[in-house]
């Protein structure tokens, strides 16, 4: 599918908010685009976008510039056209209860949670760390948003597990814990998943070749053996990734 881009905006002073037409609402928060920025072979292969928002014939990614591929993509302008495939892969899935979800999120691990945000009716507990105040790509979007960086320039000095830690909802035998971001953030939040006994999604983020399962190169060790991060993923139940 080749949908026009409607808006490219800046989120913050590393991300951008991209948003281009798209057919229908059919997605899952958690679920992920492929995106192809260029009609020539370099660079060859697709990048994946987690979908931030989905509505009224839009859709919305976050871009943050990690190489050759988002850069092209970050300087994409209005009226121009992309070349998308998906939605791909399996998104969140939370209880049906009440209770309150802990979502902790670093760098464009923001994305599934703007639009699990715009789909749920649960009271989102945001948790959002990065190393400075300009790997903070949003401000308030969320019923309740708590923010650390490593320098001490926003929010709570040191790193987002600490402030995760340090909340009384941590408590809850109840809580619901949801996270995306960078690997080692992820690591840290399912050892306190393992560790409280508490329920919760990781959504991964690994290089991908293809985004439907073919040429294996995301692969991830969990307790039931090799998994598609494109496909049995990007979400998976806390506790069951080998790392």
């Amino acid at each position: 599918m080749k949908p026009k881009i409607l808006r490219n905006v800046p989120m913050g002073k590393r991300y951008r908010m991209i948003d281009f037409e798209w057919p229908d609402d059919n997605a899952q928060p958690g679920q992920f685009v492929m995106i192809r920025v260029t009609d020539s072979v370099d660079p060859l292969l697709r990048r994946p976008m987690s979908i931030a928002g989905l509505a009224n014939g839009r859709m919305s990614i976050v871009c943050a510039v990690l190489g050759k591929g988002t850069a092209i993509l970050s300087e994409k302008s209005e009226g121009d056209f992309l070349d998308v495939t998906g939605p791909y892969g399996v998104g969140f899935n939370p209880p049906e209860s009440e209770t309150a979800l802990l979502c902790v999120m670093g760098g464009v691990g923001t994305a599934p949670f703007l639009f699990l945000k715009s789909r749920s009716n649960k009271k989102i507990i945001a948790f959002y760390g990065a190393a400075d105040k300009d790997g903070l790509g949003i401000q308030t979007k969320f019923d309740e948003m708590h923010f650390s960086t490593v320098d001490g320039s926003v929010g709570t000095k040191g790193l987002v597990t600490d402030i995760l830690l340090a909340h009384p909802e941590i408590k809850n035998k109840n809580a619901f814990l949801l996270a995306c971001g960078p690997k080692g953030m992820l690591k840290a939040v399912d050892q306190i998943c393992v560790r409280e006994k508490i329920q919760g999604e990781l959504s991964l983020e690994e290089r991908m070749g293809c985004g439907f399962g073919v040429c294996l190169g995301c692969m991830v060790e969990t307790d039931e053996g090799n998994k598609r991060v494109c496909v049995e993923g990007p979400v998976f139940k806390a506790g069951t990734v080998k790392w």
